[in-house]
């Protein structure tokens, strides 16, 4: 597990990294990509819109479960539910589309399962599933 005090986008990397050297050491490495990048959207999405860039608290875990690599991030920043997060419209022409948005989207892609929980005293939980084959 690995706990950031006062995560910046700054610590992004490092919270990515804890996830794939711990996938390494699993020997899971032909799904780092997809875990990687979910990650990143994940944290990116906690620091810039949960503390609104002012930085906060995160805390990650990587466990195995039967069949699934789970991990799990904790936050205590604004409630954010991404199952109220409708898809984005990929069809529009790129020129026409808004930036930003794709973060949830690509969570969902890159990972078997998606959970959100929230709780008044421990805050936010994401928890993203994959299964392992």
């Amino acid at each position: 597990m690995l706990k950031i005090d006062n995560a910046e986008l700054e610590d992004i990397p490092r919270l990515v990294g804890f996830v794939t050297g711990w996938m390494e050491q699993q020997g899971l490495n032909k799904y780092i990509f997809q875990v990687e990048t979910a990650v990143d959207e994940a944290c990116t999405n906690v620091i810039k819109h949960g503390y609104r860039n002012k930085g906060g608290y995160i805390e990650i875990s990587c466990d195995l479960h039967k069949d699934d690599l789970v991990i799990t991030i904790r936050d205590r920043g604004k409630k954010f539910d991404p199952s109220q997060i409708p898809p984005p419209d990929i069809d529009t022409d790129l020129e026409e589309r808004k930036i930003g948005g794709l973060g949830v989207y690509m969570m969902r892609k890159m990972m078997d399962e998606v959970q959100y929980t929230f709780n008044v005293e421990t805050g936010n939980t994401l928890t993203m599933s994959k299964k392992i084959l």
